[in-house]
């Protein structure tokens, strides 16, 4: 629980900091002005990725939280359950999503809940055991834990990142999946698809270099994202304002059409 807490935290306060930016560029010179309050939005939001843990720090926590989980999977396994392990990571690599469907580029796989959570959890499992392989090297090697886990750590952020985003997603896809049939469900099924599509094309790069994808479909992956935020931009207003919050804590003219 605090590793989940402590990588949804770090994503929430980036999410904010880097959302706030882009509305503050979207507004023009309306963003600069006091009154419509993004700089005081801005200020708060860098402290927020520092208090109760900096965000690296906390990241750093939650990657040495997954190492632990993972070392005990395999302390608690008999030879048995050891080469199943090992059957498990062979076959992420070989088979499905990887060589049979990464050249699929149809609109209903790219939209597929499936697929979006068996890519992210496949970059989560993958970045886990190449960060265990690495240090496992290093103190083998005679170095120090510490100054191990140090050489190591942009993997090991890059680890958490991608545990947050699954995290986010899992939440995500299961709240649309309870939802009962209805214009909203339709609507929140794109905002899904939006989010984890929007991360896979971010993210590409990894994706390409560990044959996750090909580069057609990393070129699908980043149309469709275009093609989400068109059919998203009617109901963009309505999302916004399911939120429901007070005028009185939106407090800015710009937000108040005045």
């Amino acid at each position: 629980i605090e590793a989940e807490a402590a990588a949804l935290k770090a994503f929430a306060t980036d999410h904010a900091t880097r959302s706030i930016q882009e509305g503050r560029e979207a507004c023009g010179g309306e963003g600069y002005r006091a009154e419509n309050r993004f700089a005081a939005l801005k200020a708060d939001s860098d402290i927020f990725t520092t208090f109760e843990g900096d965000n690296t720090v906390l990241l750093l926590q939650v990657a040495k939280s997954l190492l632990a989980g993972y070392k005990e999977e395999f302390t608690n396994l008999d030879f048995f359950g050891l080469l199943g392990k090992l059957r498990e990571r062979v076959e992420v690599k070989i088979g499905d999503p990887n060589l049979l469907v990464r050249r699929k580029t149809s609109e209903a796989h790219l939209l597929d809940p499936a697929l979006h959570a068996s890519l992210f959890e496949s970059r989560e499992r993958d970045l886990l055991i190449s960060a265990a392989s690495r240090l496992k090297r290093r103190m083998d090697d005679g170095m120090d834990s510490f100054d191990a886990f140090i050489e190591v750590q942009d993997h090991l952020l890059t680890l958490a990142w991608a545990h947050a985003e699954r995290l986010v997603l899992d939440r995500l896809q299961a709240a649309v999946a309870e939802a009962e049939p209805s214009r909203e469900k339709d609507v929140l099924e794109r905002v899904s698809a939006l989010y984890a599509l929007s991360h896979l094309e971010r993210d590409r790069g990894w994706f390409l270099e560990e044959h996750y994808i090909d580069a057609p479909k990393a070129k699908a992956i980043r149309a469709e994202v275009n093609t989400l935020l068109g059919l998203l931009r009617p109901d963009a207003v309505a999302l916004v304002d399911a939120f429901a919050i007070p005028d009185e804590l939106l407090a800015a003219p710009i937000a108040l059409g005045m």
